[in-house]
């Protein structure tokens, strides 16, 4: 009976060399596949010269997202979604490695390697499918870039119409209305109540984590949502990028609740642990439908108590 596990063991160590070598040299030729384009192109030869230039045009962004990373780089899920064009589902047959995890941090993430990442959106997309879905991403981020610095412009000529002299009417009215508009009780009051509500929806994940926070508010006006982030002279809101039917901005938290960080803090002394406000909040403003909606996560620290007996 030995000498037949001794054989056995032996014959698993063989059998788990085998697989090691045969899983390098697939990583290997998968390397290879993926930097050569001939083993994607599906063109007819006749096809070929007439979409020569668009291939090359779209190679870049291919080659690009597939050299990005390290092959053996490591992606949480949701940037594996993201990135990668994939689904939970999709993700479901992926071999992952659980980091981090533990005391108020939550359960560890799922983290996948670039390279089986790259492999599963290939096989399911085709590298066609993966191209157009790169050119559209391209697309979208231009025209937010170009938001942003359209924006980025109106907020420089708010601030160059706020610092000139007196002596021009227009600075005039705009130290006026941000005098009028920033002290507003409205303004104050709804400082005060977002922050007591962001407290209010502060509390614990069902694995201990902190719970990430959300609050909505109807009947929110152009000028009070202005205002409410700092220019209040932007009626009209043209400093501001807007996707789609929203205005979205990432915020510092005591800029939003005007106080300070002491102030963004709660006490569960039940649980021994405090609390804090994330230091950036998402700000996000349908005017269609007066909708502000403000968002954020929570830092959570240790508590230390002492009971004295007598």
């Amino acid at each position: 009976k030995m000498l037949i596990r001794t054989k056995q063991k032996k014959n698993n160590r063989q059998k788990y060399r085998r697989n090691t070598k045969m899983n390098d040299l697939l990583g290997h030729e998968l390397r290879k596949a993926l930097s050569d384009h001939s083993n994607y192109n599906n063109n007819h030869v006749s096809g070929q010269r007439k979409n020569r230039a668009a291939a090359a045009a779209t190679g870049d962004l291919f080659d690009e997202w597939v050299n990005e990373l390290d092959f053996h780089d490591m992606v949480s899920s949701k940037e594996a979604k993201k990135e990668y064009f994939l689904t939970a589902d999709d993700l479901a047959n992926v071999r992952y490695e659980p980091i981090g995890g533990g005391f108020g941090i939550g359960p560890p993430t799922k983290c996948y390697l670039h390279e089986h990442l790259v492999k599963t959106s290939v096989r399911k997309h085709g590298r066609a499918g993966v191209v157009k879905k790169l050119e559209a991403r391209h697309k979208r981020e231009e025209k937010k870039r170009k938001k942003e610095e359209e924006a980025e412009q109106a907020r420089k000529r708010l601030k160059t119409i706020t610092n000139t002299s007196a002596d021009g009417a227009a600075a005039a009215a705009a130290a006026t209305k941000t005098a009028s508009a920033s002290d507003t009780q409205e303004v104050k009051r709804l400082r005060e109540g977002l922050l007591k509500m962001a407290k209010q929806n502060m509390g614990f994940e069902m694995s201990g984590a902190p719970k990430n926070w959300k609050i909505e508010v109807p009947g929110i006006s152009k000028a009070t949502f202005a205002a409410l982030m700092g220019r209040p002279t932007d009626v009209d809101l043209e400093s501001f990028v807007k996707n789609g039917a929203y205005y979205k901005e990432k915020y510092e938290a005591s800029k939003l609740f005007r106080t300070d960080e002491a102030q963004l803090t709660k006490d569960f002394n039940r649980e021994c642990v405090t609390q804090n406000i994330g230091p950036y909040v998402s700000v996000r403003y349908k005017p269609s439908t007066m909708e502000l909606s403000v968002s954020g996560y929570a830092e959570m620290y240790a508590t230390m108590s002492y009971r004295l007996f007598g």
